[in-house]
């Protein structure tokens, strides 16, 4: 069949009628082209937007960052927010903040006295108070009432009950959001030698204000156990590890620390309410002191300003390619001399570039006094790192200023960029319109194919008219033949 040449003609005269739809491919793959752009260029628009609009918060902008930096954090750390104050402090940690621990007596695990303190009194109920601040009264506590009745029959057996009943009254009360999960006091039996054993314990939290406080029993199963004792248990005793005392500054179990000179206690040993906005976290103790600073961050900033370096480069990278006019090479962008992309990327490039005047006098007014470059084909870069740090501690609030200030750099980008976001954007609205056009065009696509298929069935049927014509001649002819023969 490829041989025949009825068939070479059928098929060079489909090609060359189907020469139209080249076209039409291409514009298909320009409009698919141009939406594709369109979306990448929301994406990365809305990106840049995002950040504007965190460098121009007012309650958190990350240009306000602050940091705390000491020489030796061992001890202990700090963290500076936005609102710490600039400035060199002392500090020394002289306590560390622990929970109450309390310990029973120590009994032979094979006794049998508290069976017998059980068998005389039968069941026994007491309390634990715990600390559970709420937002109205932050030196709340919460009574847990703890119920026994044990059945085993050795001191370390009756122990190991005690220790479930008050575990279970804890989680009960933490289910029924009396209390938190870190509220609970937690109790466990410890065996200081194979046929001892001690109940403790301890607070769910360090510090004198969440301490522990008990109602013993009627028949004082506490006291039975010595676990209320009001001493530091000492050999077999029991009592408290660490002394209570009486009062958040000469309590044990409260941290103890020196800051510029003063000596300050807290139930912590994460303390956020020493110095505005600075957050220490206690360590170690100390036996010298040791100096931080609190200052702007000039890391963290040069970590957002790359940030937007970076997500306005991209933006300028894909409007250069889309628009991109090159009459040396012949090469034209999909959006070649379209107004609105040129015009997006030249008033960026202004709103870059423009001094910013709501600065005053002698404040930082450009991007080039921070070390920024604007290069030939409008991407930025820092040059001089000295300088951009350098502008940054100098004058913290200037450098925001000139990003956030009325007609910042940050707030015309943001203002500028807006309008071409969200439902009824720039782009949005464009991505609709080729989007139309694509389902437009594909239905040409199809009607073209339709319109093909017709044609060549067209062809063949007059093809094979052609033939039967053709065999119709061929017969008459072998027919007058034949006949003209026999005549003559």
């Amino acid at each position: 069949m490829a041989n025949n040449p009825y068939e070479q003609l059928l098929q060079q005269i489909v090609r060359i009628e189907s020469q139209p739809r080249g076209d039409i491919e291409q514009r298909l793959k320009t409009a698919e082209r141009q939406s594709d752009i369109l979306g990448d260029l929301d994406s990365a628009v809305s990106s840049l937007h995002s950040l504007m609009e965190s460098f121009t918060d007012v309650l958190s902008s990350p240009l306000d960052g602050r940091a705390a930096s000491l020489s030796d954090e061992t001890y202990f750390t700090a963290g500076a927010g936005s609102g710490a104050a600039s400035g060199s402090h002392t500090m020394q940690v002289q306590r560390l903040a622990s929970t109450d621990t309390r310990l029973s007596q120590q009994y032979t695990s094979a006794g049998t006295s508290l069976r017998s303190f059980f068998d005389t009194n039968g069941s026994q109920s007491f309390t634990i108070s715990v600390a559970a601040p709420t937002d109205a009264d932050e030196n709340n506590r919460e009574d847990i009432s703890v119920t026994v009745n044990p059945t085993g029959s050795t001191d370390e057996d009756i122990l190991q009950e005690i220790s479930v009943a008050i575990n279970d009254a804890m989680n009960a009360a933490n289910s029924a959001e009396t209390i938190d999960d870190d509220e609970k006091a937690l109790a466990s039996v410890v065996s200081e030698t194979s046929d001892t054993a001690r109940l403790t314990l301890r607070s769910g939290q360090t510090g004198y204000a969440n301490r522990l406080q008990f109602t013993d029993s009627a028949n004082g199963l506490l006291a039975q156990l010595d676990i209320t004792n009001a001493a530091v248990s000492s050999g077999t005793g029991g009592g408290y590890v660490t002394d209570i005392g009486s009062s958040e500054s000469n309590s044990e179990l409260n941290s103890k620390f020196v800051l510029d000179g003063l000596t300050i206690y807290r139930s912590s040993n994460q303390v956020t309410d020493a110095l505005d906005d600075v957050t220490l976290n206690l360590k170690e103790v100390q036996s010298t002191s040791l100096d931080f600073t609190v200052g702007p961050d000039t890391e963290g900033v040069r970590n957002q300003i790359d940030d937007f370096i970076q997500k306005y480069n991209t933006i300028v990278t894909q409007l250069s390619g889309a628009t991109l006019v090159d009459g040396d090479l012949g090469v034209r962008g999909v959006f070649a001399g379209d107004p609105t992309l040129r015009s997006l990327r030249f008033n960026l490039r202004n709103d870059i570039a423009a001094a910013v005047t709501s600065q005053s006098s002698g404040q930082i007014q450009s991007i080039a006094e921070i070390g920024i470059e604007i290069s030939e084909d409008g991407t930025l870069s820092i040059t001089d790192n000295d300088e951009f740090e350098e502008a940054l501690e100098a004058d913290p609030a200037a450098f925001k200023a000139l990003f956030t200030g009325a007609d910042g750099i940050a707030t015309r980008i943001d203002t500028r960029i807006s309008g071409y976001l969200g439902a009824d954007g720039i782009f949005d609205n464009r991505v609709d319109v080729l989007d139309t056009s694509i389902t437009r065009i594909n239905n040409q696509l199809e009607d073209f194919d339709d319109k093909m298929a017709r044609r060549e069935n067209q062809l063949r049927q007059q093809y094979a008219k052609i033939q039967e014509a053709i065999s119709l001649f061929q017969g008459q002819q072998q027919f007058l033949g034949s006949f003209s023969t026999g005549f003559f």
